[in-house]
């Protein structure tokens, strides 16, 4: 039986618990298995809080978020779509501890540093200062490596089009 699936084969509810760099829980919701593999995870939600605009892009309520997460990798991308129409908004990709994934429920911990990626290839680095006050370089090195590895790689997959980057134009 994989994360989410239950004996008849139906989808249930998976519980996302988003925690601070610090490990305080941020917030929670509920998401929608969409496929499972040994490779990662893929739920569907929606964005349930008031508006928010980012500056770069505007999450507004029942925006349609995929969502992708690799047990083994330090990072989880949200691909964003707009509620009216369904128009692709971008990617918003979070650097983070490898998230922890079980039957039903993914907790991820935010390490501050971001990556959102617009519907024709532009790419934006966010939040580096944040990530560096972090103090992860000294006091966990081996993380900080990790999550600069991450960014790297995210960069990677939008630049070679891999997915979920293949819908941009080449």
């Amino acid at each position: 039986m994989g994360p989410g699936l239950n004996e008849l084969g139906s989808v249930s509810p998976i519980r996302v618990r988003r925690l601070t760099p610090e490990g305080q829980l941020r917030i929670v919701y509920t998401g929608h298995l969409l496929r499972a593999s040994p490779e990662g995870i893929v739920l569907e939600a929606y964005w349930e809080r008031p508006p928010l605009d980012l500056g770069y892009t505007v999450l507004e309520p029942a925006d349609r978020f995929v969502e992708y997460f690799f047990p083994d990798h330090w990072f989880v991308i949200y691909e964003i779509h707009h509620h009216r129409d369904d128009q692709l908004k971008g990617w918003y990709c979070d650097i983070i501890y490898p998230p922890r994934i079980s039957e039903d429920e993914i907790e991820i911990r935010d390490l501050a540093l971001d990556l959102f990626v617009t519907p024709v290839g532009e790419v934006l680095i966010l939040d580096e200062e944040e990530f560096e006050a972090l103090g992860l370089r000294e006091r966990d090195p081996g993380a900080y490596e990790a999550a600069r590895s991450a960014l790297q790689d995210l960069l990677k997959k939008v630049h070679q089009r891999e997915p979920p980057f293949h819908q941009l134009p080449r």
